[in-house]
C-alpha cells in the first residue's frame, strides 16, 4: 500500500472532506430560493399569496393548478398539463406551467427588481 505524503496528514483529508461537503450544501441550498410572498400569473391575472404554509389552487388556461407553500419554498402539487413537467421541477423559483398559462415565483420585496432615476 503506498504512503501518504508526509506533508498530507489525516487531519487535512478531513479538512478539505468537510470544506467539500459545507460548499455542497449552501450550493443546493442556494437554488432553493426563500422570500416573503408567492406571485402567481395564471391566465393573464396576477395573483399574491402570503409566505404561508397551506395548499392553494389557481385557475390557468385548461384547469386548475394546485401548488404547495411550505417553509419558505414552493412546488406545484397538481396541474391540467398533458406532461406534468411542472410537477417535476420540485422546489423551486421560478416554476413555469405552459398548457395552463402559470407562473409562480417567490418575491421578496427587500430586492430590487429595477431602478429608475
Amino acid at each position: 500500500m503506498k504512503k501518504l505524503n508526509p506533508g498530507f496528514k489525516i487531519l487535512d483529508i478531513l479538512i478539505f472532506a468537510a470544506i467539500l461537503a459545507a460548499g455542497i450544501f449552501l450550493l443546493k441550498n442556494s437554488f432553493t430560493k426563500k422570500g416573503s410572498t408567492v406571485r402567481v400569473l395564471a391566465d393573464g391575472k396576477e395573483y399574491e399569496y402570503q409566505m404561508k404554509d397551506g395548499t392553494y389552487k389557481v385557475q390557468g388556461a385548461i384547469g386548475i393548478t394546485t401548488f404547495q407553500i411550505k417553509d419558505g419554498k414552493v412546488h406545484i402539487i397538481d396541474s391540467p398539463c398533458p406532461n406534468k413537467t411542472c410537477v417535476e421541477q420540485g422546489w423551486t423559483s421560478p416554476i413555469i406551467c405552459l398548457p395552463n398559462k402559470v407562473v409562480i415565483t417567490i418575491a421578496d420585496y427587500g430586492d430590487f427588481d429595477a431602478v429608475a432615476e
